[in-house]
């Protein structure tokens, strides 16, 4: 079936946006390639999404999402005021405890990643799209807590740890900030504090 331009264009859209995800690109040729965009088109598209802030550059130039892509997205589960709070937050977070710290949306046993900023202790671990959870977890906003994510790379199941503190909810998911832990121990006291420093600069927020 031929597409239509229509289609073409949300195929390109989700193709430049979803490629900083898998790896850091510094130039718009290294996007395109990851892209899978021809070049002839690819930097026309690349300025376009970012002169409309659907993509940035963090302090390497590396290509992130922009905030009109996050303001998009968490709009879409219903927790659109939280766009403008997230960068900042994310990177004091991460700053504090140099730990990968992210905004990721709880939907029954699915945890879907959202924007997030590496730290240097657990840069080697890579971020999936989205993880699951053994059993719908309780959680209860502004409390934080440790748990294992399973994920599966091929056929071999894999588990990340991390610490969530909730920081709103809807009807249908839950709006989670957290941290990736080191493999070998849990969250330390200094990080369950900055969680919750993270929770209540959100709720300072709320109206």
């Amino acid at each position: 079936m031929t597409q239509s331009a229509y289609e073409r264009a949300i195929d390109t859209f989700q193709a430049v946006l979803n490629a900083p995800a898998h790896e850091a690109h510094g130039s718009p040729a290294e996007l395109i390639r990851a892209a899978g965009l021809p070049a002839s088109s690819g930097y026309r598209h690349t300025a376009t999404l970012e002169a409309e802030g659907m993509l940035r550059r963090d302090a390497q130039g590396c290509y992130l999402p922009g905030m009109s892509a996050i303001r998009i997205g968490l709009q879409g589960f219903g927790v659109g005021r939280l766009a403008p709070l997230v960068q900042p937050i994310l990177l004091q977070l991460r700053q504090n405890t140099q730990l990968t710290s992210f905004l990721a949306m709880a939907q029954d046993l699915d945890l879907h990643m959202g924007p997030h900023s590496i730290g240097r202790e657990t840069r080697g671990t890579t971020l999936q799209r989205s993880y699951g959870f053994e059993t719908i977890p309780s959680f209860n906003i502004g409390e934080v807590t440790e748990i294992s994510l399973r994920w599966f790379e091929g056929r071999v199941a894999r588990c990340t740890n991390v610490a969530l503190i909730p920081v709103e909810s809807t009807a249908t998911s839950i709006a989670v900030i957290g941290l990736v832990l080191d493999a070998t121990r849990g969250a330390t006291d200094l990080q369950t504090r900055a969680l919750r420093q993270a929770y209540g600069q959100i709720a300072k927020e709320e109206v």
